[in-house]
């Protein structure tokens, strides 16, 4: 007997282990499949009037190239736009969904840098005030200035990233450590152009303004109501 207990808690710890890296590689059934599909569906409906900002897609499904670099990241549904305010600030938008190990593996600083990018600061966390005063409730981003120069050209970007499968925006530092377990999420960049912004800071920056017009109105096309997931599972 004196074995029992070393054993009963070897047991536990591997089959916590065995479930949560089988979580991770999709070796389970998709018990959630549904509510990827609903996810997939949903990035479809993100309206291209945004406040005072009009949208216009960039990439659509007739772009041989975007669908082939759009099937070899696994995501399940995406979005690449513009929007312009009436004061000619862009933001380019990009929207995706998909499971939590494919969604967090290809990130800009990833990705970026493998298209011949330049990282010229380590990604800060930044949290975009939706309101006049900050709360920890404002949805939190990853950002970072990515810069790619020849002979002849230097081009400057920013890009805000951020992860959400249920309206709460965060922006870990490890997101696939975070996020890589779950069934179906979202991923948003905001990218600007650092000449046509005016400045390499994240104050000042116009994604800021476009966030909060952005944020409440894919919240609420994304997401759930709270009453209509109550209604999905009535108590018993």
């Amino acid at each position: 007997m004196k074995y029992a207990i070393p054993l009963a808690v070897a047991a536990v710890i591997l089959g916590v282990g065995t479930y949560v890296e089988g979580n991770k590689s999709d070796r389970w059934p998709a018990a959630d499949s549904d509510k990827l599909a609903r996810f997939t569906e949903r990035v479809k409906t993100i309206p291209l009037s945004v406040g005072d900002w009009q949208g216009t897609d960039d990439r659509t499904e007739d772009d041989e190239q975007f669908q082939k670099e759009f099937k070899a990241s696994n995501c399940t549904a995406c979005i690449s736009r513009t929007y312009t305010n009436g004061k000619g600030q862009k933001v380019n938008v990009y929207v995706v969904s998909g499971k939590g190990r494919h969604i967090t593996i290809h990130t800009p600083d990833w990705c970026y840098v493998g298209a011949g990018y330049d990282k010229v600061e380590d990604p800060l966390q930044y949290r975009i005030p939706m309101g006049e005063q900050p709360t920890e409730s404002d949805p939190e981003f990853l950002t970072c200035v990515f810069r790619k120069e020849s002979p002849t050209m230097k081009h400057e970007i920013r890009i805000f990233w951020t992860f959400s499968d249920d309206g709460n925006w965060a922006g870990p530092r490890h997101p696939k450590n975070v996020f890589g377990g779950r069934r179906a999420m979202y991923k948003i960049y905001l990218i600007t152009d650092i000449n046509e912004a005016g400045t390499a800071a994240p104050e000042g920056n116009p994604t800021l303004d476009f966030a909060k017009d952005f944020i409440p109105i894919v919240n609420d096309v994304l997401f759930d109501k709270p009453d209509s997931a109550a209604a999905e599972n009535p108590a018993t």
